[in-house]
């Protein structure tokens, strides 16, 4: 029986350590989400879906992740797009109007290609 002492203290040990850190980590996102929401609510930030429907003007393809993240004190939606040729496309886009701030695919700024 004291074989099995040592890898069940062991288990018991490291079943218990995730879940200390899975919780502080739901802390930063419900406090994170709540932000954004708040923000949302005070009309500081334009919305999920309006940002999500210029981008997919913008750059057609595919939408594969978007992040509401604070860069410089001001709310940023970071948006990624497969587009139809293959290319990943990174977009950057200012939340309280929507502007375009940052476009680029294969290290190449599109913004300026566009220009």
């Amino acid at each position: 029986m004291r074989p099995l002492l040592l890898p069940l203290c062991l288990f018991l040990a490291l079943a218990g350590a995730p879940h200390v850190w899975a919780d502080d980590d739901d802390d930063d996102d419900r406090a994170d989400h709540d932000r954004a929401r708040a923000a949302l609510e005070r009309g500081e930030i334009m919305s999920l879906r309006t940002i999500m429907e210029k981008a997919e003007t913008d750059y057609p393809g595919r939408l594969l992740e978007v992040e509401l993240e604070t860069k410089h004190g001001r709310f940023v939606y970071d948006i990624e797009i497969l587009a139809a040729d293959g290319r990943l496309v990174e977009l950057l886009y200012d939340a309280a109007d929507g502007k375009l701030l940052k476009a680029k695919a294969a290290g190449k700024d599109l913004l300026k290609e566009k220009k």
